[in-house]
């Protein structure tokens, strides 16, 4: 008894390709999406748990509000700590001035000294890799390169950013004085008021150009002029180091501890920024 088989015909395999095809093309993106939204919503969390810190660290201090960056002469620093409450040390990469300036590491305490809820998954990679093994080098990287900005500028002062200057030069007051708000109390409008978003920069680390995503700071659209473009994702300062990584949105938490991903071109809203702001094209006007 002879058997025979029969083979597919060029049509029927050619049929099975495109339905492999169709299947992937349907399946591929919706798991995709499923991906996407695990991450946004990781990063959300890590926000939130951010947000309650920032407010704990406030109690701690009686209501004044963590400066996004302060200590540069003639101010003197504040104390930043890392694991098990070792301050900064001395010989740390970069600058130990520049680390404890910056808020992350200030505030890592009211984490649990956990840096993860700091950094994302991937940015957290990004990091480790600039710093390898050396510790120094992870503790400036990671002050330069957290997830979320600080809107400092307008929430709690920035050194940099015209913040912590006297009240009056030459005995003539000073306009620049306290323009931000520094204190939990004095925040009017909590439930609109940006503290922190999702973070980029073009600026690159010494080591290595991998760190991308995350940036200590974020800057408002306007200041005493326009200072945000049209967004380019290849260009942070286009939006003030905002980063739309979420399908053009991007992650912001509020002054009232909420937490939502917000459309790049609603964050042109200079009431989101700034707690005075009266219309959204305000600017500063000393």
């Amino acid at each position: 008894m002879s058997l025979t088989g029969k083979a597919f015909t060029l049509i029927e395999l050619l049929v099975v390709i495109a339905i492999i095809a169709l299947l992937s093309a349907i399946i591929l993106p919706s798991l995709s999406g499923v991906r996407d939204r695990a991450a946004q919503i990781k990063e959300l969390s890590a926000l939130r748990s951010t947000l309650t810190a920032w407010n704990q660290y406030a109690t701690d201090q009686k209501g004044a509000l963590i400066p996004a960056f302060y200590g540069n002469p003639p101010l003197d620093a504040l104390p930043a700590f890392y694991e098990d409450g070792k301050p900064i040390p001395t010989d740390v990469y970069g600058s130990q001035r520049a680390v404890v300036c910056r808020w992350p590491w200030r505030l890592a305490p009211y984490l649990g000294n956990d840096f993860r809820a700091l950094t994302m998954q991937d940015g957290d990679d990004q990091v480790k890799l600039a710093s390898g093994n050396d510790l120094g080098k992870y503790l400036y990287f990671s002050s330069l390169y957290p997830s979320f900005g600080m809107n400092g500028m307008w929430v709690g002062g920035d050194q940099e950013r015209y913040g912590f200057l006297p009240a009056e030069i030459k005995g003539q007051r000073n306009p620049f004085s306290n323009f931000y708000v520094s204190r939990l109390s004095t925040i009017r409008h909590t439930e609109r008021l940006i503290v922190f978003a999702s973070s980029r920069t073009n600026q690159s680390a010494t080591a290595t150009d991998a760190c991308r995503e995350g940036y200590f700071r974020v800057e408002s659209p306007n200041w005493i002029g326009p200072q945000w473009s049209t967004y380019d994702a290849d260009v942070a300062q286009s939006c003030g180091n905002v980063s739309a990584r979420w399908q053009g949105a991007a992650s912001v938490g509020t002054a009232n501890g909420a937490t939502e991903l917000v459309p790049i071109e609603e964050l042109r809203d200079m009431r989101r920024w700034a707690d005075q702001a009266t219309d959204a094209k305000w600017r500063f006007s000393p």
